[in-house]
C-alpha cells in the first residue's frame, strides 16, 4: 500500500470519529439544562476538552457565550475540528480512496457531509437541535458499521481503526482529566454534583452499562473504574488501546515493501507499554498517583504514537512539541497535507 493511500485511510478514521466525538460533547450540554452560570461553565470545559480555548478567544474575545460555542464547535469552517469541518476533511481523504471503500460508505459519508452543508443554523434555540447531533453521532456510528461490514479486513482497515483508536483515547482521556478536575478538585471519593457525572457517563454513551456494573450511586471512582481499565466497554480507554495495538500489529506483521525499515515499529512498542500498563494497572495505584496527575501522565504517553505513525508509514516526520500540548492540538498540525486540507 502506497503511504499517501494508507494516510487517507487514517485520517478519515480520526476525522469521522472527532465529529462523532464533538457531537457527543454537545448533545449532552443540550441534555444536561443547568442554570446559566452552570451551562456557561460547561461550554468552556467542552472547549477545553477539545483544546480549542485559544482558537474561540481570537474569534469570540468576550466571555464563553454558550450559542458562540456551539456555532463554532458545530459549522464554524476556520475551526478544523468542527463538526462540518471533519466531515469535510474525512469525505477529502474518502474521496482519495474511493475505489478502496465500499459504494455504501461513501454514499452515506458523501450525504452527511451535503446534509451539513444545507444546513440552515438557527443557534442554541433551535429546537431541532438536539435530533441534529444525534444524527451527525448515528451517520459516523452507520459509516464506522459500514466500513466494517463491506471492506476488506487488511491493511487499510486497520489504518482506518488505528485512526479511530488513537482519536478516541486521546478525547476520553481529555474529557476524564477536565470534568475530574473541574468537578472534584480535592479528591474527595463522591461527587460535588451527582448530575455531572452523568453527564459524563452519557457524553460517551456509558450510563447504561455503568448501571449494571455498578447498582450503587454514581461515585468518581467507578466513573474512572469504567472509563479507564474496563476491557469489554468500547469507550474506555483499555478497550481503544487494546484495539489500537492489534490494528498497529497487524499493520506490523504485512511489512509493506514501500515503506523504509519495516522491521523497527515504535508505535506499537510505545502502544503495547500503554496497554501493558492499563492491563496490569490497578485503580488504587491511580489513586495513589491522583487521578488527574495519572491522566496526564498517560496523555503524555499517548501523544507522540500518532507522529510515529506519520514518521513509518506516511513518509514525512512531525517533530514534537517542546511543552505538553492536547492531544487534539497535536493532531491540528499535521493538517498542512494535502490529504487533510480543508475544501469548503
Amino acid at each position: 500500500m502506497l503511504s499517501r493511500i494508507a494516510e487517507y485511510h487514517f485520517w478519515m478514521g480520526r476525522y469521522i470519529e472527532r465529529a462523532e466525538n464533538t457531537a457527543r460533547m454537545v448533545l449532552d450540554s443540550y441534555q444536561t439544562q443547568l442554570d446559566a452560570k452552570e451551562n456557561e461553565t460547561r461550554w468552556g470545559l467542552i472547549l477545553d476538552i477539545f483544546g480549542e480555548g485559544e482558537e474561540y478567544q481570537k474569534l469570540y474575545p468576550e466571555e464563553v457565550i454558550a450559542g458562540n460555542v456551539e456555532q463554532f464547535l458545530t459549522l464554524d469552517r476556520t475551526n478544523r475540528s468542527s463538526i462540518l469541518s471533519c466531515i469535510t476533511q474525512a469525505r477529502e481523504n474518502a474521496r482519495g480512496i474511493r475505489d478502496q471503500i465500499s459504494s455504501e460508505v461513501w454514499l452515506t459519508l458523501n450525504q452527511l457531509y451535503l446534509d451539513l452543508r444545507q444546513l440552515q443554523w438557527e443557534g442554541l434555540g433551535d429546537t431541532k437541535a438536539i435530533d441534529f447531533y444525534e444524527k451527525v453521532k448515528e451517520q459516523s456510528q452507520l459509516i464506522h458499521g459500514l466500513l466494517h461490514n463491506t471492506s476488506l479486513h487488511g491493511s487499510g482497515w486497520n489504518f482506518i481503526r488505528s485512526g479511530r483508536f488513537i482519536e478516541r483515547a486521546g478525547l476520553v482521556v481529555r474529557l476524564l482529566q477536565i470534568r475530574y478536575q473541574a468537578y472534584n478538585p480535592e479528591g474527595i471519593d463522591r461527587p460535588n454534583n451527582i448530575q455531572q457525572w452523568f453527564s459524563v457517563l452519557r457524553s460517551v454513551s456509558a450510563f447504561e452499562v455503568y448501571c449494571k456494573l455498578h447498582r450503587a450511586t454514581v461515585t468518581p471512582r467507578n466513573v474512572v473504574d469504567l472509563l479507564v481499565f474496563e476491557p469489554q466497554f468500547p469507550r474506555s480507554l483499555r478497550y481503544a488501546i487494546s484495539h489500537l495495538y492489534r490494528s498497529l500489529d497487524s499493520i506490523h506483521k504485512d511489512r509493506f515493501t514501500d515503506i523504509k525499515n519495516p522491521t523497527s515499529d515504535e508505535a506499537l512498542r510505545l502502544t503495547g507499554k500503554i496497554l501493558s500498563g492499563l492491563e496490569y494497572g490497578s485503580l488504587d495505584e491511580v489513586y495513589e498517583m491522583g487521578v488527574v496527575a495519572y491522566l496526564k501522565d498517560f496523555e503524555q504517553k499517548l501523544d507522540p504514537i500518532s507522529n510515529l505513525i506519520n514518521q513509518q508509514y506516511f513518509g514525512y516526520q512531525q517533530s514534537l512539541p517542546t511543552t505538553p500540548v492536547p492531544t487534539i492540538h497535536v493532531q491540528k498540525t499535521l493538517q498542512s497535507s494535502p490529504a487533510k486540507a480543508l475544501k469548503v
